[in-house]
C-alpha cells in the first residue's frame, strides 16, 4: 500500500508499505489511505484532502 503527502508548497513525501495479510485491492486501497492519515498525524497536518482512483473508498 503506498500513499503521498503532498505539502502546500508542493513537497512531495512518499510512503509504502508491505501488507503482510492476503488482500483485495478495496482492503490494499483502505490500508494506504489510513498509511497517508497517520503520517499526516505524525508530521502535524492540520488539513488533510484525501485522493484515490478506488470508486467504493472515495464514496464513503
Amino acid at each position: 500500500a503506498g500513499a503521498l503527502l503532498i505539502s502546500p508548497d508542493h513537497e512531495v513525501f512518499p510512503y509504502s508499505r508491505k501488507l503482510m495479510f492476503e488482500n483485495t485491492n478495496h482492503t490494499a486501497e483502505y490500508e494506504a489511505l489510513l498509511l497517508g492519515m497517520e503520517q499526516a498525524k505524525k508530521k502535524g497536518v492540520k488539513l488533510l484532502k484525501a485522493q484515490g482512483d478506488a470508486e467504493l473508498l472515495v464514496k464513503q
